[in-house]
């Protein structure tokens, strides 16, 4: 796997702190992590970072937030020709099945539940990125 840039989709500081070293503790290559606040933050710094050659390899975005959610964010994100292709994994406190259901009808790839754990973040990654997990460390 090469070296991943990566989005960080919440609205509370601390939670995208988290997520971000729950991501380095599950040993992922990371290259580059960006950090917005609302899926409208999101939407403007996905059309300045993922342009040839630095295109973003994966989303992590929680659901409830301000000014624009995340099922807004992924219905906007996968209904442009660009951007679509970018893998969303969802990563929030709303875990129940319909709801799951309908991000993934809406484009999105995965859905973890908060906290999230290390070994689970490695697991949705490689399965996301269609490579094997390799053994936790």
């Amino acid at each position: 796997m090469n070296s991943l840039r990566i989005l960080i989709v919440d609205d509370s500081p601390a939670m995208r702190a988290y997520v971000r070293r729950t991501v380095q503790l599950a040993s992922l290559p990371v290259k580059n992590v960006f950090e917005a606040a609302n899926g409208q933050e999101a939407l403007a710094l996905v059309e300045k970072e993922n342009r040839d050659p630095k295109k973003l390899d994966l989303i992590f975005c929680d659901l409830n937030m301000p000014v624009m959610n995340g099922e807004e964010f992924v219905t906007k994100l996968k209904s442009t020709d660009r951007d679509s292709q970018i893998p969303i994994l969802i990563i929030s406190t709303d875990a129940t099945q319909r709801r799951v259901m309908r991000l993934r009808e809406l484009g999105a790839q995965g859905y973890i539940s908060k906290p999230c754990q290390p070994e689970m973040i490695r697991l949705k990654v490689h399965q996301i990125l269609g490579e094997t997990a390799p053994a936790a460390v």
